[in-house]
């Protein structure tokens, strides 16, 4: 799962007084009449430890490595309503004998609406995604673990904050509602997701930026019932997108490290590369 969060959220943290520039839109800002945009986010996760009690990190005795590949298409139906579709593909590797796998872990809709006519920066998005491939986690095998089994409903509240013609804030509040297939965690369960991103624009084409993320489930796992912030991690990282083709073709590097982390969370480090595509009318 903290493979793929991030990735929803890395792909558009630009703002800028000329609304023409692919700057301007962030995911608070939703398309115009006829207007689409499609994203494919490529994130790398590999771990070699694991978070203990104490907060300290301890060996895993093995290198897990797990590659995502988000795939997002949006299209205006007006300034008020977009909608779209995602395609999430998974892939494990491990330095054991567990070997690889690859999967569709999530394909589905997805709606973006704009509520407040004086809010123009806030929107809220709702996807909702269906695994393509049965036992992700797999319970009845021996290979790794790929992904958490089930549906996912996704809800996500974004804002952006203009602070100067070359700064700004983004924030992010998500609620992740899993519904549990064949899963270690036997009922469904709520996780919550809060980020903040601060970008900072040298000129219209490049933009750098600071990412800091919590991340908390709401769930037991030892007596299967939820429980508010049971488990949690958090994330931070720096990043920098580049327009290849003004108005048209943008690129996007990050780099995140999980730096804290309840028992059992993986302290893992994450490469990402994005591209994404926008026509406007």
């Amino acid at each position: 799962m903290r493979v793929i969060l991030f990735s929803l959220l890395a792909s558009a943290f630009f703002v800028s007084s000329a609304q023409n520039n692919l700057q301007n839109y962030t995911p608070s800002i939703l398309f115009g009449k006829g207007d689409w945009e499609f994203k494919s986010f490529q994130n790398l996760y590999t771990q070699t430890k694991s978070f203990d009690a104490n907060g300290g990190k301890v060996d895993n005795g093995r290198r897990e490595n797990y590659f995502t590949s988000i795939n997002q298409f949006l299209f205006g139906l007006n300034d008020k309503i977009n909608i779209g579709a995602d395609v999430w593909i998974k892939n494990v590797n491990t330095s054991d004998a567990q070997g690889s796998r690859t999967a569709v872990v999530g394909f589905g809709p997805k709606i973006k609406i704009a509520p407040f006519n004086n809010l123009k920066r806030l929107s809220i998005q709702s996807t909702f995604l269906l695994p393509l491939a049965d036992d992700l986690e797999n319970q009845t095998s021996n290979d790794a673990f790929l992904h958490p089994d089930g549906s996912l409903w996704l809800n996500q509240i974004f804002y952006d904050l203009p602070l100067s013609e070359k700064t700004q804030l983004f924030f992010q509040q998500a609620f992740w509602y899993n519904f549990s297939r064949d899963s270690f965690r036997a009922n469904n369960y709520l996780q919550t997701q809060t980020s903040v991103f601060f970008s900072y624009f040298p000129n219209t084409r490049f933009t750098v930026y600071a990412m800091s993320e919590y991340f908390p489930t709401h769930y037991n796992n030892g007596t299967q019932t939820g429980e508010a912030f049971f488990s949690y991690f958090v994330q931070s990282g720096l990043g920098a997108k580049y327009q290849l083709v003004p108005n048209f073709i943008e690129l996007e590097f990050l780099y995140t490290n999980f730096w804290l982390g309840s028992e059992g969370e993986g302290a893992g480090e994450t490469i990402n590369l994005g591209i994404r595509v926008i026509r406007q009318k």
